[in-house]
Formats: C-alpha cells, sequence, structure tokens
C-alpha cells in the first residue's frame, strides 16, 4: 500500500499535465460548474508545478533551488499584497491568497514547460 501511494504520488511530480486534465473533469463532473471546476483545479495543481519544477531543476542542474522557490514565492505574495492594497485600499488575506495561488500557478506552469523544453533540448544535443 505505501509503495503504491509513493509511486502514485511520484508520477502525479512527474506527469502533471495529465492529472490537471483528469482532476478537472472530476471535478467539472462532481460540481456541474465549469469556472468552479476551473479555479478547483488550479489550486490544487499549484503546489503540483512548485514541486514539480523544483524536481525538474534539482535533475538538471543537480542541485536544490528550493530556497530560491521558497523565496520567489514570498516576493509573489509581498506583490499581491502591495496590489491589493494599491487597488483596494483594504487588504483582504483571503482576496490575497486566491490571487497569489493563482499566479503562482501561472508562473510555476510556464516554469514547468520552459525546463521541460530545456531538458529535452539539453538531452538532444548533448
Amino acid at each position: 500500500m505505501g509503495d503504491a501511494l509513493v509511486f502514485f504520488f511520484a508520477a502525479i511530480l512527474t506527469l502533471p499535465i495529465p492529472f490537471i486534465f483528469v482532476f478537472y473533469f472530476l471535478t467539472r463532473k462532481w460540481t456541474k460548474h465549469k469556472w468552479k471546476a476551473i479555479h478547483r483545479t488550479t489550486s490544487l495543481s499549484a503546489p503540483v508545478f512548485i514541486l514539480s519544477v523544483h524536481l525538474l531543476l534539482l535533475v538538471l542542474f543537480e542541485q536544490s533551488f528550493f530556497a530560491y522557490i521558497l523565496i520567489f514565492l514570498f516576493l509573489l505574495l509581498g506583490l499581491s499584497l502591495i496590489v491589493q492594497y494599491k487597488l483596494h485600499e483594504e487588504v483582504r488575506l483571503r482576496r490575497v491568497f486566491k490571487a497569489f495561488w493563482r499566479i503562482s500557478f501561472l508562473f510555476f506552469t510556464f516554469f514547468y514547460f520552459g525546463l521541460t523544453l530545456y531538458g529535452l533540448l539539453e538531452r538532444l544535443f548533448s
């Protein structure tokens, strides 16, 4: 049972794109609302992409960049706090965290695709 759970999480972190589609279709069927399914999928997929980017960096450069990822996440959180304050002159933490989580999903999705492309090209030309 423990090995199956480890294999399941390793498969999700190695291939997050099929996980996103499966989770989206399951959520869409469960909620019967397209936008709720999209938001729940991005909320659940953000930590998956963060860990996947960490693993890709670890494999490609043989060095841990987890501290840099945490610093980047804290900077994103601070930036979303500042933007929230400038736009609404009031900070609602729930709204800040939702915006932070969605932005980090977008950034780390792009990082994941960029690092995957870099890894493929590096292995192809070396």
